[in-house]
């Protein structure tokens, strides 16, 4: 892969986990025909599992981790220049060479090394993520409206109340989303006028990462329900596509 692609892919990689700030480690691995990312929060609260539209040569038969993902993001911004070197570094390790750290290198000199978790490690710390697929009730498209109107209320409910939750319902026809609990402030904001299907049990999420997930740059996002209470939002960042799953919150 060319040194400004492997810049593109970690940024990808780094805009759709860490800066969502809920994960503290990202798990790549690859083969010769797919490179897959995969992480979890600490409360198991947001499930993620990637893959890249192309095949990663540079993590092809390859496991590495990422942590002090920050440090990653400063140098990627730092060594931004279209002459500036960026490229993986490979050690042999019990006879195997495998990826150990991304290095940068200006003309002028100045460089930087990042350095990957080991294999044995990440797989150790993050277990590899394994999810059959669902069926889902519902799956729509969120609109500019949509996010608009989510995010104005999370800010006035959600600065009151402190992190709100809102809960996805189907009333005469309609998908509304509930925030707030009944008895206190809330509100009800229309959210998808036909969605096909039926939501009647009071399941939960937290409104402000679901949002965040939702205002991912994206050339496609889809949001999924089912009545058992899982939530998937797919993301399609042109690079790779993105599947986050949130289990609810029940009621």
């Amino acid at each position: 892969m060319a040194e400004n692609a492997i810049k593109d892919i970690l940024r990808d990689v780094l805009l759709h986990t860490n800066k969502l700030g809920i994960f503290e480690k990202v798990k790549i691995s690859g083969t010769d025909k797919e490179t897959v990312i995969e992480t979890v929060d600490d409360d198991k609260t947001v499930i993620v599992k990637g893959v890249t539209k192309s095949p990663v040569a540079d993590f092809a038969d390859a496991t590495i981790g990422l942590r002090r993902m920050d440090v990653l993001s400063g140098f990627l911004d730092v060594f931004d220049d279209e002459n500036d070197t960026v490229k993986v570094v490979k050690e042999k390790r019990n006879g195997v060479e495998s990826p150990s750290e991304i290095e940068f290198i200006r003309e002028d000199g100045t460089d930087a090394n990042y350095r990957f978790m080991l294999a044995d490690i990440i797989n150790q710390q993050l277990k590899e993520i394994k999810f059959k697929g669902a069926t889902f009730d519902i799956e729509i498209t969120p609109t500019a409206k949509n996010l608009k109107d989510l995010g104005t209320f999370e800010r006035i409910l959600g600065g009151a109340n402190g992190e709100s939750t809102f809960s996805p319902r189907t009333e005469d026809g309609n998908l509304y989303f509930y925030v707030g609990d009944a008895g206190g402030d809330r509100t009800k904001i229309l959210v998808n006028e036909a969605p096909g299907g039926k939501l009647t049990h009071e399941f939960k999420w937290p409104l402000k990462i679901v949002l965040n997930i939702l205002q991912l740059p994206s050339e496609k996002t889809t949001l999924s329900l089912n009545a058992k209470g899982l939530l998937q939002i797919e993301v399609d960042s042109g690079m790779g596509v993105y599947t986050y799953l949130l289990p609810s919150k029940g009621q």
